[in-house]
């Protein structure tokens, strides 16, 4: 820490909070501690003016909303005597007090590279120029009103990177679609990325019908679901018995037909020995099962 103050709330500029991710959960849980614990870690702040004396907050978003939420109205602070820029690059080079969304480095990244070449912004914070090409790609790629729901905390990163950026490339109006609909009726993750399989599947009408309704979806895929379930249920353990072995027979199947492709009299050893290993494993399960049979049943089933 180079200069720790105690300082008033409203002498600070939360420059770049349009640029850091909120997170009501954590926001509620850091809220909690502070009001029991006050507050441990300072903010990081350069200054911007002496007169009237202003400082512009690099680090500590969501420690000043905390703050704010119980009321305080001052903040210790980690005053860095560096330009605002500098301040950016070292945060970025050295990493936060909470680590870094990938959205939020490539929002930070954004707003310096109309000052900075990539191959500065890589040497400045001890990267290559790639991986800051990656990052400015992603948030290229973001519509602005995919870029305000993950601000917001109205959807995740991965939903956006994953789900709805692919989307938007190629239908933006079903994005956006897809976007307020998820705004009324929040998804999980794996729901989403159940309803982007079926998606990319589905003619066209169905598609349509996939955006503007995913709760449909999911309650048809829950359905279906409780279904299988049913039936595993009444088939008991005898069903799946017998089920898991008709799959294991068709592997097997496939196995034989692949072995001669796989082994020849020529091969190099460690080649043999890299595709015998999970044959060996397997043969002793099955071993083990003969044991089993055996035992409860008196003789060797085979």
């Amino acid at each position: 820490m180079e200069n720790v103050l105690r300082l008033d709330l409203h002498l600070l500029n939360p420059r770049f909070a349009p640029l850091r991710l909120r997170d009501p959960e954590r926001l509620a849980c850091l809220t909690r501690s502070m009001r029991q614990h006050g507050q441990l870690m300072p903010v990081v702040v350069v200054p911007e003016s002496l007169d009237p004396p202003r400082w512009v907050v690099i680090d500590g978003y969501r420690r000043l909303e905390a703050l704010r939420e119980i009321g305080e109205d001052l903040v210790w602070v980690d005053v860095w005597d560096r330009s605002v820029d500098e301040a950016l690059l070292l945060s970025l080079a050295r990493g936060p007090d909470r680590g870094w969304e990938a959205i939020e480095e490539a929002a930070l990244l954004q707003e310096l590279s109309s000052r900075y070449s990539l191959r500065e912004l890589a040497r400045r914070i001890g990267r290559d120029v790639s991986w800051v090409s990656r990052r400015l790609n992603l948030f290229k790629a973001l519509p602005e009103e995919l870029l305000e729901a993950v601000r917001t905390g109205a959807l995740s990163v991965w939903a956006a990177t994953r789900i709805l950026a692919p989307l938007a490339r190629a239908n933006s109006a079903h994005a956006r679609t897809l976007l307020r609909e998820l705004e009324k009726t929040p998804l999980s993750t794996r729901e989403l990325e159940q309803l982007f399989a079926q998606y990319q599947s589905a003619p066209k009408a169905q598609r349509e019908r996939l955006v503007e309704n995913p709760g449909l979806f999911v309650h048809a895929l829950d359905s279906r679901e409780q279904a299988a379930e049913d039936r595993r249920l009444a088939e008991g353990p005898e069903g799946a018995w017998c089920k898991d072995l008709l799959v294991t027979e068709k592997i097997l199947k496939r196995l034989s037909a692949l072995a001669p492709t796989l082994f020849f009299p020529q091969q190099a050893r460690r080649d043999t020995d890299r595709l015998q290993q999970p044959y060996v494993r397997t043969k002793t399960q099955f071993r083990r099962l003969d044991q089993i049979l055996e035992q409860v049943i008196g003789h060797d089933p085979l």
